[in-house]
């Protein structure tokens, strides 16, 4: 199948626009808690990012439709120090591109990455227990349901693709 979305590594000209994604209610609600975060705070992701795709080969993109050239949502790795030492799969979607697939060729390509750069022995992501649609993308893929922790909202699942 024909990919569907464009990918364009996390960068300082992209911070605006990452920036706005992290303020969006629908990812906010799945991917941080519902709290709003200042600048600072993508700006210190962004770095993180940056500094994990010179550390690892991954970290963090933005996803476009390659038809519509919108801007869809982000994927990629980070380190979530609290939930796992190792950088996590994350990815997050506009609320109008949800539902069509895209979480799922997100994941892929972010594995894809993490699969081509050295040292991945697995692949972990954490999830609330809320977030029904991102389990069953990471089941989907073979994740396996590793822990269950008290999160903010109830369950956090950690989720391990071993290689």
């Amino acid at each position: 199948m024909q990919p569907r979305l464009r990918y364009e590594r996390l960068t300082v000209d992209h911070l605006g626009r990452f920036h706005a994604l992290v303020q969006d209610e629908h990812i906010r609600r799945y991917l941080m808690d519902g709290e709003l975060f200042p600048r600072e705070w993508s700006e210190d992701r962004m770095r993180d990012s940056e500094r994990l795709w010179m550390e690892r080969g991954v970290g963090l993109s933005l996803a476009f439709d390659r038809g519509s050239g919108e801007l869809a949502g982000f994927c990629g790795f980070l380190v979530i120090p609290t939930l796992h030492p190792e950088p996590q799969l994350v990815y997050a979607l506009l609320e109008r591109f949800t539902g069509m697939g895209y979480a799922t060729e997100m994941a892929l390509a972010a594995i894809g990455d993490a699969r081509a750069a050295a040292g991945f022995t697995s692949i972990v992501a954490g999830v609330d227990e809320v977030n029904v649609a991102s389990i069953h993308v990471l089941e989907k893929l073979g994740f396996v349901r590793t822990e269950t922790r008290e999160g903010a909202f109830g369950h956090t699942f950690m989720y391990e693709l071993p290689a």
